[in-house]
């Protein structure tokens, strides 16, 4: 995997927009919006996503050491909090409960969390960061192809807020305080993106339109892990 993520420095990542392998016949164009699922599993899933990207935010909170920390993190708890709760009532506008919308998502999103689970303050923010970035970019991209109304304005809610470049604020300062803290968190970069594939794979085989072939959405995964070292990059972090 870490071979891989390497490789990918040495060419330019393809267009999220746009995706492409080829064959031994011909080139088959795969659009991530392709695999998009149903609205409701997408609104449940995504709530529930934002619901435990929120609860993170705030347990970095206590674990902030200085009173500018603690205020920014604050901050993008409420951003992503704001997130869920439109998601919400757009669950609650089509006559259905968030919370029995969301429950069939519930472990595999549980299980990843644990999976990413750390007592390191600097090492959460991190995660904080590079996830709820992923994540926002993959779905805002995976609702291109969503056939319904809410299409836009859900797009709009995964992709608006200031949250990111607060915690990268944060993170940067941190780092420019204790240089020996960039080997410790590059590590758990690397740590990280395996585990955000295996829920990308699992989300994209809620697609209500097209069946998944791993061999053909592996410049999907390609480009998730360049996004990935983009952001890891702009930190001065070896991904």
């Amino acid at each position: 995997m870490f071979d891989w993520i390497r490789g990918l420095r040495k060419k330019q990542a393809p267009s999220q927009a746009s995706l492409s392998h080829a064959s031994d016949t011909a080139t088959e164009r795969v659009d991530l919006a392709e695999f998009a699922p149903g609205i409701m599993t997408f609104l449940g899933l995504t709530a529930y996503l934002q619901l435990e990207l929120y609860e993170a935010a705030t347990r970095a909170v206590s674990g902030a050491a200085t009173l500018e920390a603690k205020e920014t993190l604050a901050r993008v708890a409420g951003e992503t909090l704001s997130k869920q709760q439109r998601l919400a009532d757009e669950i609650r506008r089509r006559g259905a409960e968030p919370h029995v919308v969301m429950r069939p998502f519930t472990q595999v999103i549980d299980d990843y969390v644990e999976r990413i689970d750390t007592e390191d303050w600097h090492q959460h923010v991190l995660s904080l960061y590079l996830v709820g970035g992923l994540f926002d970019d993959f779905f805002a991209s995976l609702a291109g192809g969503l056939k319904d109304s809410y299409r836009a304005e859900v797009i709009a809610v995964l992709t608006g807020g200031e949250g990111r470049a607060a915690l990268k604020g944060l993170l940067e300062q941190a780092l420019e305080e204790d240089p020996k803290l960039s080997s410790w968190l590059a590590l758990w970069g690397r740590r990280l993106v395996g585990d955000t594939l295996l829920v990308s794979r699992a989300v994209l085989n809620l697609s209500e339109k097209r069946e998944f072939v791993e061999s053909e959405v592996e410049p999907v995964f390609t480009e998730l892990i360049a996004d990935h070292i983009r952001r890891m990059d702009g930190l001065g972090l070896t991904a």
